[in-house]
Parts: C-alpha cells; sequence; structure tokens
C-alpha cells in the first residue's frame, strides 16, 4: 500500500475567490487560476513517494452554475500543469446526503480503493473545516492553510501556505533530509522556466531589435545583486547582439558623486539625462521588486522610469514578484513567477541572467558569435 496526499483544490492548488469574506469557486475557465508553487510542491511530494490526489466539492454543477464541460477544462489544466496523479469531484449539494461531499470521506475511501492507497500513512490539504474533517475521519493527518475563512480548530498542523504543507509533510514523513531543499530550490527552478510568459520575450526582442534598427542605446539599471547583472548584461548586449548599452553602477565615481550631491532617489534620472537618453533609446530596469514608492524601495528605479517616458524612450523590465511600479509603466515586463516566499529573490535575480542570454542569443538580436560556439570541434 501506497501513502498520499489529498490536496483540496480552491485555496490549496488553485486561488480563492473571495467576496464579502466569502470563498467561492470559479465558475469559468479564465477565472481559474492556479498557484504558482503547486507544479514544484506536487513534484516534491512526487520525489518523497506520494501519490497526489485533488479532492474537491464542486455543488455548482448540480446547481447548474457551472457546466461541467467547463470544469472539465479546468481539471484538464490542473492535471496538465501539476501533474496530480487524480482527480476526486463531488458534484452534490448538501441536500443530496451523498457519501462523497466533504467532510464526509467518500473520495478519500475511493481514491485509497482505486489505488490501494494506506490512508494512515496519508495527509490531507485543504483551506478549511470540510477538508480536515474528511480527512481526520479516516485516520489521515490534517494539515490545514489557514484563510480567514477556514472557521477550523481541528487541524492537527497549521499553515500558511501549499509550500510549509509540504515542508511538515515530509519531515513527519522521515523523506525530509539533507537534500530536500536542493530538491525544492531545482524543481522550483524548473516550475520557473515553464511558466515565464514567452509572449512578453518575444515582445522584448521587437522592442531591441527595433532600437538597433535606429541605432539607439541600451540603458541598463540594477540595484543590488541587480547591479552586478546589469553589468554582464551591456556586456553582452554590446558584444553579442552589437547594441550600445550603459550601466550607471559601472562608473562608482560617478554614480555616488550623483548620490552625495543629489540624493539615491534621482541618481539614475539624473545619470539617464545626463546621458541625453532620447526618443530612439532604451530603458532596462532589472529588480526583483521593480520599485514601491509608497514603500520606499527603489526609487530610483521608479525615478528613471518616468524620465525615459518623459522623453519617448521604451522600458522593459526583468522583475520579480508582480514587478510593482517597473512592471505597470513598462512597455513589456518579463516577471519571474514567485513560487515559494523564501526563494523570491534567489530566482528573480538568476531568471535576469537566463532571460538576457536567451535574448542575445535568439537569431533576431544575436549579430556575433560566442567564444565556445563557434570553436570547431
Amino acid at each position: 500500500m501506497k501513502p498520499a496526499v489529498f490536496l483540496d483544490r480552491d485555496g490549496v492548488l488553485a486561488r480563492e475567490i473571495v467576496i464579502n469574506g466569502e470563498a467561492l469557486a470559479p465558475l469559468r475557465v479564465e477565472d481559474f487560476v492556479i498557484v504558482d508553487e503547486a507544479a514544484a510542491q506536487v513534484e516534491r511530494l512526487h520525489r518523497a513517494g506520494f501519490r497526489c490526489v485533488v479532492f474537491t466539492n464542486q455543488p455548482e454543477v448540480a446547481k447548474g452554475l457551472l457546466p461541467p464541460e467547463f470544469l472539465q477544462e479546468m481539471h484538464r489544466r490542473l492535471t496538465e500543469e501539476t501533474a496530480a496523479d487524480d482527480i476526486m469531484v463531488c458534484p452534490h449539494v448538501d441536500a443530496d446526503g451523498c457519501a462523497c461531499r466533504k467532510p464526509q470521506p467518500g473520495m478519500l475511501l475511493e481514491a485509497a480503493q482505486r489505488a490501494d492507497l494506506d490512508l494512515s500513512a496519508s495527509f490531507v490539504v485543504g483551506d478549511r473545516w470540510r477538508d480536515v474533517d474528511a480527512g481526520k475521519s479516516v485516520g489521515c493527518y490534517s494539515i490545514l492553510i489557514e484563510r480567514p475563512y477556514s472557521n477550523c480548530s481541528t487541524a492537527d498542523a497549521r499553515v500558511p501556505d501549499l509550500t510549509s504543507a509540504v515542508d511538515v509533510i515530509l519531515a513527519r514523513s522521515g523523506a525530509q533530509s539533507s537534500m530536500t531543499f536542493i530538491d525544492r530550490y531545482l524543481d522550483e527552478v524548473a516550475a520557473v522556466a515553464a511558466r515565464l510568459d514567452r509572449q512578453a520575450i518575444e515582445r522584448t526582442v521587437e522592442l531591441l531589435t527595433d532600437v538597433r534598427m535606429r541605432g539607439g542605446r541600451l540603458f541598463i539599471v540594477g540595484v543590488g545583486g541587480s547591479a552586478g547583472n546589469a553589468s554582464h548584461a551591456v556586456n553582452d548586449f554590446r558584444k553579442i547582439a552589437h547594441i550600445e548599452a550603459y550601466t550607471p553602477t559601472d562608473n562608482v565615481s560617478e554614480l555616488t558623486a550623483r548620490i552625495n550631491d543629489d540624493g539615491w532617489d534621482t541618481s539614475f534620472a539624473n545619470w539617464l539625462s545626463g546621458s541625453k537618453i532620447g526618443a530612439d533609446d532604451a530603458l532596462c530596469v532589472l529588480s526583483v521588486g521593480g520599485g514601491d514608492a509608497e514603500r520606499g524601495v527603489s526609487v530610483n528605479l521608479i525615478r528613471a522610469i518616468e524620465t525615459a517616458k518623459a522623453v519617448g524612450a521604451r522600458v522593459f523590465g526583468i522583475v520579480g514578484r508582480d514587478g510593482g511600479f517597473t512592471a505597470r509603466n513598462a512597455d513589456v515586463c518579463v516577471v519571474v513567477p514567485p513560487i515559494s516566499a523564501d526563494t523570491v529573490t534567489a530566482h528573480s535575480e538568476s531568471f535576469q541572467a537566463v532571460v538576457w542570454h536567451l535574448l542575445v542569443s535568439h537569431p533576431s538580436l544575436q549579430a556575433a558569435p560566442m567564444k565556445w560556439e563557434s570553436l570547431e570541434r
């Protein structure tokens, strides 16, 4: 017999829709959004030997609010994107008196019979009392992802998110080892790569192709680790893509003078103005958060974007999270999707390099061979 992890759908693997404090299931395919961490966490469970089963109440089917073909498409996407092993659905309402509607354990029992599962060695992960009670009734260890609407005090463990739930499962099952973080990190890398917006990258290629055709320049700005990436990217755009490129952090004397005399917030903007940025040029922003004026984070990036747009220069970014000010104001922005809260910076800065190397290697942009690729073998 094999252990399983039973995962509720909405609020665990897919984003919950909350209206006036009430969590509702999506009724349209376009409203069904799988959480960024889902694929990586299912992969972690698979590596540890668990079968992953989704179990979900969908009474909207019986009420006529959710067409069965919509539900089928949602679950096709869920299976495709997360590699879940099985999806159990109860389409009934409470009045039907069925044995499958949570908190009844019917879906768990049926899944166990199908795949010869050991329920006593299995786990349930949910976001409300119905999930927890269904699991506890058949001997599963129950983990609650706490939400404002959860209304549950009987869970064996309470966690803030799916990644934390999987951490608990691996620790309790003895699958946690010195390799767990390595496996998790690399699984997240694969998940990030799979979710990068290909269309945004293609639009960035088109933007840069047009800048080069016009004889424009590329100005690249970043702070911290992103500043180091900016220097590397300048080299690649100049040497490989034949685009004239610059970054303010390559000249420490000028940058620190501007910070000392003019202030941090305007240091990049004044550098751009001194460089006579114009309508034929482009600004690239490398950042984790993309700038947040209200919290006073990376305001120099915000002022740089404003300066570039004021003269008609194009702006693109490679940023993490939702990209903050950059994502909202750039002409095109590649957002590195967050998979886990504790690896946002690491993945964001790593994938800045992945994306710009993709750009300079793109057939539309690469103008010079790279050394090792050009050597005869």
